[in-house]
């Protein structure tokens, strides 16, 4: 199954959208009430609430097109989908962290944000590599 286009617009996508964040994060709320020239969305404040109902509101079209195109997600990939939500969860965590962030110690026995970051992606290298490994010892046998 080739995803050369999906994955390419979805890049481009992730790319705008960390233009976004990247340019949006440190707005003040006193920029609010700035004009902007969108007719719907006249105003800073709007656009970025804008920003997160949008992605809802095209998610919930593509999900009702592929129920319509009785494009169902197997059991595995409503899994990893939930998976997928928690990516963006995590991503949100992170809006608005830099550098400086990671390694601060919120308490005595709490893990620093890079402490927390590292085991996810340890984690996530793990799950992968004990499920490619699983098929690998099932094909040898």
């Amino acid at each position: 199954m080739s995803r050369h286009e999906l994955d390419t617009i979805l890049a481009e996508i992730r790319a705008a959208r960390a233009a976004s964040l990247a340019y949006l994060t440190d707005v003040p709320e006193s920029d609010f009430p700035l004009p902007t020239d969108l007719p719907r969305w006249d105003e800073v404040r709007r656009v970025l609430l804008r920003l997160g109902e949008h992605m809802r509101e095209h998610t919930n079209q593509i999900e009702g097109a592929r129920a319509d195109l009785g494009l169902h997600k197997t059991m595995p990939q409503r899994m990893l989908a939930e998976a997928e939500l928690s990516w963006g969860k995590l991503l949100a965590a992170v809006v608005g962290l830099d550098d400086t962030d990671l390694d601060a110690q919120p308490g005595p026995e709490s893990w620093s944000i890079r402490t927390v970051l590292e085991h996810v992606l340890s984690s996530e290298r793990n799950y992968l590599a004990a499920v490619q490994k699983a098929y690998d010892q099932r094909d040898q046998a």
